[in-house]
């Protein structure tokens, strides 16, 4: 006896199909959906298709607790139908919330484009998934949104480039939240992390000292020669008129005015 899908199943969703109600929807979605996944190790690629277009078609005229039930049986389903997930994916966020968050049927494109295109609570979701090329953390880092942005750095399977990495260490220096995760990135290079130095917390300026090839001398070494080199350049190795003022803001612009510095320029 043949394990095939019997022409009577297809009758009975072509019946389903004719009854517009939300009821008949419904009932049409979750015909089509049993059909599918119960079936579908011995559905042929045609079948599948139609399958996969019905639902597609269809999926917006159900509630939400309908298209929520099949967007978590799609994430558990690794032959899932492409256009099917990628319409879930960008559904409300209630519907797309687990597909953006676990379904490994989307590319890097889709999600890409729904980070250009949807609501940040996609962007968030995205931002939360297990694993994250660059090609899609930079597409967060330019939606420019300070909690997105949070939360990708606090994902430890988000993959960022040189570029990317070192532009957001430059923004730390505004943007307070970045700092700590950060300096707890495992792939932050310690050249960035002792930039950080001038302009984090004290707490945060041990962590990168007890974490990082970072050696606190060295850092007061560098202090002393920007203050020197300063003082001596354009003076001929004195201060005259607007100098001092323009060794303030110079120092407050690299983050580098500390308690420690002050204490050494008073002595």
């Amino acid at each position: 006896m043949s394990d095939k899908p019997e022409s009577n199943d297809f009758e009975l969703l072509l019946a389903m199909a004719r009854d517009k109600s939300s009821v008949g929807r419904r009932t049409l979605v979750s015909a089509v959906s049993d059909l599918f996944f119960n079936k579908g190790e011995v559905l042929s690629d045609r079948e599948r298709a139609l399958m996969s277009d019905i639902l597609r078609q269809i999926i917006h005229d159900v509630e939400m607790s309908v298209r929520r039930e099949l967007a978590s049986r799609l994430i558990k389903a690794k032959d899932a139908p492409h256009e099917l997930v990628v319409t879930l994916a960008n559904d409300d966020i209630e519907v797309a919330h687990p597909i953006l968050l676990a379904s490994e049927i989307l590319h890097d494109t889709d999600l890409v484009e729904i980070i250009q295109h949807r609501t940040m609570q996609h962007q968030l979701a995205i931002a939360m998934r297990k694993n994250l090329s660059e090609c899609v953390t930079d597409a967060l880092v330019e939606t420019g949104n300070s909690d997105v942005i949070k939360t990708m750095l606090e994902n430890p399977n988000a993959r960022l480039s040189k570029t990317t990495m070192e532009y957001l260490v430059e923004q730390a220096k505004r943007m307070d939240t970045y700092q700590n995760p950060l300096l707890r990135r495992p792939d932050l290079e310690p050249e960035l992390a002792k930039r950080m130095y001038w302009w984090v917390s004290a707490a945060l300026r041990q962590h990168i000292v007890e974490h990082f090839d970072v050696d606190p001398s060295e850092l007061d070494v560098t202090i002393e020669s920007t203050v020197k080199d300063i003082m001596s350049s354009e003076s001929g190795g004195g201060l005259n008129g607007s100098k001092p003022t323009e060794l303030a803001e110079h120092l407050d612009h690299d983050g580098k005015i500390t308690a420690d510095l002050m204490v050494k320029v008073l002595r």
